[in-house]
């Protein structure tokens, strides 16, 4: 049972805020009280995708050891992956821990675009690391049926 009203958007969000901060010792208060790892907020995101785009390392893995979707994914409003913000960040270190953990480089989000996709498209020095990741972590048999 939560603690607060879910009705207040304020309240309702504090865990996105704590995690967009990389405020570990918050998140780990706000999920005792019964705050959700997987409330998507009005812009389609889940405390984890704040804490990787806010590049909180520490705070992404605590937040996948909690129990975090690596693959949290606001299909109704065409929301992205914690994994594309990662590929978009250049931070390879958080795309890697995302992928040791099962994030799929290959759900679809905002413009049809993939994480992998995203990869692609950068000629950076850290793009490429990236892209290198999303090969080296492929799954062995490819499911493009569902997608």
């Amino acid at each position: 049972m939560t603690a607060y009203d879910q009705k207040d958007f304020f309240e309702v969000e504090r865990l996105h805020r704590a995690a967009a901060e990389g405020d570990i010792q918050e998140m780990q208060r706000l999920v005792e009280c019964g705050y959700s790892l997987e409330f998507f907020d009005d812009l389609g995101r889940a405390p984890l995708h704040y804490a990787v785009e806010g590049q909180h390392y520490k705070a992404v893995e605590w937040l996948i050891t909690a129990g975090a979707n690596v693959n949290s994914n606001d299909e109704e409003h065409i929301g992205e992956t914690p994994l594309c913000y990662a590929v978009q960040s250049g931070y390879p270190d958080l795309v890697e821990l995302l992928l040791r953990n099962g994030a799929d480089p290959d759900i679809t989000g905002w413009m049809a675009n993939t994480a992998r996709i995203r990869a692609a498209k950068r000629k950076d020095d850290e793009g490429k690391k990236i892209s290198a990741l999303l090969e080296r972590y492929k799954p062995s048999t490819p499911d493009t049926e569902d997608r």
